[in-house]
């Protein structure tokens, strides 16, 4: 399907980084130059290795913070000081990503399909891959607008509930989405980051740490509620 271009589709990509030095780079060199993206804005959030060193080495917009601030805050920065109207959010440790990658998750959204799009990675739980959407996901395009909503920024002392609040405020007034899969595309699990046991025992602090955004029956059920319009949607 040809993706329609206009000024006032033109997007703005934001990653926020701690400790991504590794990894990074795999991403800034699949969006740098990518036609639909306008410009590139990585926060990098009080990093202690050499996440800066890397980002520097490519044609991105590089936002500092002195001290770690947490994934909420930082992700808010660099939507504040994007200059476009659609935002592209991307983890920083995603691999496998492609143009065509891009080009997939900015579609929908761009040819006035659905109001905003969110990824379904190949490494998603087996769950979500079942009902084919990864709700927590941190790959999406929404346009800046859509992002105003206190609501979305409302907790941000709490790690991981972004994505949760955001889902919650984009829900409550009826905007569209499709859930696209981005093959052969995945995030580097914390187990591959920090250990298995550091790793397992990160996944389970995130969950806990959902669980004082929203109860959990109430956060699962946003997921079914997800994959139910979600399939709505992608007849769309």
């Amino acid at each position: 399907m040809r993706i329609a271009t206009s000024n006032d589709n033109k997007i703005s990509v934001v990653i926020a980084a701690l400790n991504e030095a590794p990894r990074i780079a795999n991403v800034l060199k699949v969006v740098e130059n990518h036609p639909l993206i306008d410009e590139v804005i990585v926060v990098n959030d009080g990093s202690t290795d050499n996440t800066s060193g890397v980002v520097k080495k490519f044609n991105v917009k590089l936002i500092e913070n002195e001290k770690n601030i947490g994934k909420t805050l930082s992700v808010k920065k660099g939507i504040q000081a994007a200059k476009n109207k659609l935002i592209m959010l991307l983890d920083a440790d995603l691999v496998g990503l492609s143009h065509q990658s891009i080009d997939d998750l900015a579609e929908p959204v761009l040819n006035g399909e659905v109001d905003w799009t969110i990824s379904l990675r190949d490494n998603s739980l087996r769950m979500m891959r079942l009902l084919k959407i990864d709700w927590i996901s941190g790959e999406r395009v929404i346009p800046k607008e859509l992002l105003l909503d206190p609501l979305i920024w409302s907790r941000p002392e709490i790690g991981f509930g972004l994505e949760t609040l955001m889902n919650k405020s984009l829900l409550q007034r009826g905007k569209t989405f499709r859930a696209v899969r981005l093959k052969n595309v995945i995030n580097t699990r914390k187990s591959d980051k920090v250990g298995l046991l550091k790793g397992t025992f990160g996944d389970y602090w995130v969950v806990s740490q959902i669980s004082k955004v929203m109860p959990l029956y109430k956060f699962y059920m946003q997921f079914l509620t997800m994959a139910f319009l979600n399939k709505k949607y992608s007849r769309l």
